[in-house]
């Protein structure tokens, strides 16, 4: 049993140290991490036209960032460099800014256009390990033709149906007032000068306005039936509370005191 044992615990031991030994051995290898944009994301940022990176190594040394600054470059889909700056952070998180530089005058950025980030096999870490092998990352700028004019149909969208909802309206105003100056007799309804001016038959202008004025009576009628809440003075619900119509001045006030202690 003892020797079973044994063998079970060194067989563990093994395997803990192999398990150790292989994730030491990736960690030794300079490679990168992350980055942002990911590689192959559309719709990134036209102003801020750039990518951030992140090694699993300190890159912040002096002799690292001279050597990197002319390891990495973006191109666009013919291959043509643009201008760009590149930043280092000065501790070991490994984090690298490739940014286009807008100060120069060469530096445009195309619209719904394809980018790629090229980091030569040169480009080392601070103990001098190099990547080894070229790595890219290729993303896509945003459609912005194509976002301004979706913006655009909304605003005429947005702007026809206030219109609609507008006229609509005054359209109803128009008729109530209409019935209600027919119902006091300050307006008459010619159907047969109705007729002569839509070019419809007496009987279409008749039937329509039978129809108009109907629709007009029932919401004149709903508008009625709303209750009003009406509001009570305090004085009517409590017993000897008097409402006055206007505060009295104090010397009033201190003339009347007199008075009443004579």
């Amino acid at each position: 049993m003892k020797r079973k044992g044994l063998i079970a615990v060194l067989s563990m031991l093994m395997v803990v140290l192999s398990t150790a030994m292989c994730f030491a051995a990736d960690d030794a290898t300079f490679a990168l991490k992350s980055s942002y944009p990911k590689d192959g994301q559309k719709n990134t940022s036209i102003e801020n036209l750039g990518v951030k990176l992140y090694f699993n190594h300190s890159v912040s040394s002096k002799a690292a960032q001279a050597n990197n600054k002319n390891s990495v470059k973006i191109v666009d889909k013919d291959g043509k460099k643009i201008p760009i700056k590149v930043l280092t952070a000065n501790d070991d998180s490994g984090l690298v800014l490739v940014l286009g530089d807008s100060t120069n005058k060469k530096f445009k950025v195309k619209n719904n256009s394809e980018y790629k980030l090229v980091i030569e096999k040169d480009f080392v870490d601070d103990n001098g390990n190099t990547l080894g092998k070229e790595t890219t990352v290729s993303f896509k700028t945003f459609n912005q033709t194509l976002n301004t004019t979706i913006n655009m149909v909304m605003m005429v969208i947005m702007f026809g149906g206030i219109m609609v909802v507008t006229i609509r309206q005054q359209r109803n105003k128009d008729d109530d007032d209409k019935v209600e100056k027919e119902k006091t007799g300050e307006s008459t309804f010619n159907p047969y000068k109705e007729a002569k001016k839509t070019g419809k038959s007496v009987e279409e202008v008749i039937a329509e306005e039978k129809k108009r004025v109907a629709k007009a009576e029932r919401r004149a009628k709903r508008k009625g039936t709303k209750k009003v809440e009406e509001k009570l003075e305090i004085s009517e619900l409590l017993p000897n509370v008097y409402k006055v119509h206007r505060p009295s001045p104090i010397k009033a006030r201190k003339a009347g005191g007199k008075k009443s202690s004579k």
